[in-house]
């Protein structure tokens, strides 16, 4: 009986860390795939600046909701496999800070870009200089975001004996 106890608890362990893999997976690799592939190619190809930023805003906006999806699920999963020992593994501070700057991003700079660009649309010339700020922030900080990311991906919460 015992032996059977112990091939269920390795068996949820398994997968668990496979769906943790998968989700992370699919979270930082959309986040590479929408960042660094698709976004740049709507500039180079859709001709219209304005177009392929909306483009990019749309997209951003859907990998944010996959995101928050993920990371909430990642999270939940940490407290359900390990209790409240989750916050003492490093995994799950990283995770925390992802999905913190996931909802920064969705709920604070997406907006604030956003209304930017319909005023620089009304002819206020006076905000170019605050979108290229807004700009240069999110864009630094989504790098901070996909590094977090990768670090996750590449790394597991077991300590060395």
């Amino acid at each position: 009986m015992a032996i059977l106890n112990m091939r269920s608890l390795l068996l949820n362990m398994v997968a668990s860390l496979a769906s943790e893999r998968l989700l992370l997976t699919l979270w930082v690799g959309s986040l590479l795939a929408i960042a660094y592939l698709a976004v740049p190619m709507a500039f180079a190809t859709l001709g219209d600046v304005t177009l392929a930023g909306n483009y990019a805003g749309k997209l951003f906006s859907a990998v944010n909701l996959l995101g928050l999806g993920c990371g909430l699920v990642l999270l939940l999963a940490k407290f359900i496999t390990y209790g409240k020992q989750a916050v003492k593994f490093w995994r799950f501070w990283v995770l925390l800070a992802m999905m913190i700057l996931t909802l920064v991003f969705s709920y604070y700079l997406q907006p604030e870009i956003a209304e930017i660009k319909q005023g620089i649309s009304q002819g206020n010339d006076v905000l170019t200089s605050r979108f290229e700020l807004f700009h240069k922030i999110s864009t630094n900080l989504f790098i901070i975001l996909t590094l977090l990311g990768l670090s996750l991906v590449v790394s597991t919460d077991k300590v060395a004996d």
